[in-house]
């Protein structure tokens, strides 16, 4: 038996071997190869075949530099993008999580006929409303001298004011076709027709969706600003007529109903404080949703403040990608839009199907409303799914950020983000491999504190 057992023992390492062996190659042995290099001062342009200086064992040096020496300011400026891009995680969860409660909801399907004429009904509209709104829109024939209209964005052709308002034109009948297909689809083919429509973001390149996104942000003739510049200079227009005051009141309006609500918040979870750590988790959510308020009903009172002043010199669409007030929103705006249908969708489905439908005709014989419903019964049993996505999310935000910021902005407007400053120091100028390890392993000791901390509130959460 003894032999009998040594022997299955050794064909299964024997198996085995391949993958431990790559593991081992290629896995282990870099990540303990860079932990070691991050306590050297290991540079490529000191450190190579042409010369003799040796690589010497600088212990912590690298660390303190990061965190509180010559290159702390870079470090701390770039974490800071990095956090302030992970703002689109809970919107991109949350977008994921309605998604899937639409998908996942129960219709009765329409009979083929009606269905047939329906889809019919649809395309003619669309056809008929293309065709109208390319006669609206068009420009006239284009001028026989064309003047240029500067971008001032590096890399991109300038643009003529006859090509911008062919482009306005094009943006208006691709939106009014796109929405007719989106009806004329999800009428023919249903939930699984949207449920395609959705995850399709997910199945392309990272790079071709990146390059795609630079076009739409183009300051001039791309098809965000040529759709915004129609709306801002009726909004100019409409902000003029009206008095100065009617918009400072309605400022002061919006930020006082929208503290009251934080404030009411906040009461009703002192009020309702639970014991032990799922009380104070509790506590703590209703405390982070009522400064989410508090931040949106700020930001929406400061433009109502300030829009009259704006428009006295006319709304203009932002340089997006150039300025870097606007650079980072609109990666998160990309990023929300790529991620909110993809995997986590479809996680937040599985989870949907798996809730036992005994407690939803329970709660309906209680006489629950859709919301006591989707509070009491829902979401608690989605609980190991939002415990997991908000984990992996969180790790994939801190690791993100330098493929947009590469392909999109090259690392200007303010957009660089940890990974990239780790590139920078790593592949770039003096190849600081030391310092670059020192950066990937601050990073990943972020990393792990954020997943404890995740873990140990989100595991409380899900076994209660």
């Amino acid at each position: 038996m003894i032999g009998s057992a040594r022997k299955r023992l050794l064909i299964a390492l024997a198996f085995l071997l391949p993958n431990l062996l790559g593991f081992l190659v290629f896995t282990a042995g870099p990540v303990l190869f860079s932990l070691a290099m991050s306590f050297t001062d290991w540079a490529l342009t000191k450190h190579n075949s042409f010369s003799s200086t040796p690589v010497r064992f600088v212990g912590i040096e690298n660390y303190a530099r990061l965190l509180w020496g010559d290159e702390s300011g870079f470090f701390w400026n770039y974490f800071g993008n990095t956090v302030y891009l992970m703002i689109g995680i809970p919107i991109g969860i949350a977008g994921s999580l309605g998604l899937a409660l639409l998908l996942n909801a129960k219709s009765s399907p329409a009979g083929r006929g009606s269905k047939a004429w329906g889809v019919g009904v649809a395309l003619a509209v669309t056809a008929i409303s293309c065709f109208g709104v390319w006669m609206l829109t068009t420009p006239g024939p284009a001028p026989t001298e064309l003047t240029a209209v500067k971008s001032g964005e590096i890399g991109l052709t300038d643009l003529t004011v006859f090509q911008v308002d062919r482009a306005r034109s094009n943006a208006a009948v691709l939106a009014m076709a796109v929405l007719g297909a989106v009806v004329a689809g999800g009428m023919a083919f249903g939930s699984a027709f949207f449920r395609t429509l959705f995850y399709l973001p997910s199945l392309l390149a990272g790079v071709a969706m990146f390059l795609l996104w630079k076009t739409l942000y183009r300051p001039r003739g791309g098809l965000i600003n040529a759709g915004l510049e129609p709306l801002l200079n009726w909004i100019t227009h409409a902000t003029k007529q009206t008095p100065e005051w009617v918009w400072k009141a309605g400022a002061a309006g919006v930020f006082g109903l929208v503290a009251m609500l934080a404030g009411l918040t906040v009461v009703n979870g002192v009020r309702n404080l639970g014991s032990g750590v799922a009380g104070a988790a509790a506590l703590f959510g209703r405390v982070a949703w009522a400064a989410t308020l508090l931040a949106a009903g700020w930001g929406v009172a400061i433009v109502l403040w300030r829009v009259h002043g704006w428009a006295a010199d006319g709304l203009k669409p932002p340089d997006w990608l150039i300025d870097p007030t606007y650079a980072k929103p609109a990666l998160i705006v990309m990023g929300v839009w790529c991620g909110v249908g993809g995997g986590n969708m479809l996680l937040y489905l599985a989870g949907l199907s798996n809730v036992p439908p005994e407690l939803y005709e329970a709660a309906s014989i209680d006489g629950a409303s859709g919301w006591q419903r989707f509070k009491h019964v829902t979401w608690p049993q989605l609980a190991p799914t939002t415990f997991f996505i908000v984990i992996m999310s969180t790790i994939g935000g801190l690791q993100g950020g330098f493929e947009q910021a590469m392909v999109m902005t090259g690392g200007a407007a303010e957009t660089r983000v940890l990974a990239f400053y780790l590139y920078e120091r790593a592949f770039k100028g003096t190849f600081e491999l030391g310092l670059a390890s020192a950066i990937a392993w601050v990073m990943f000791a972020m990393i792990f504190a954020m997943t404890i901390v995740n873990f140990r509130l989100g595991s409380q959460m899900t076994n209660d």
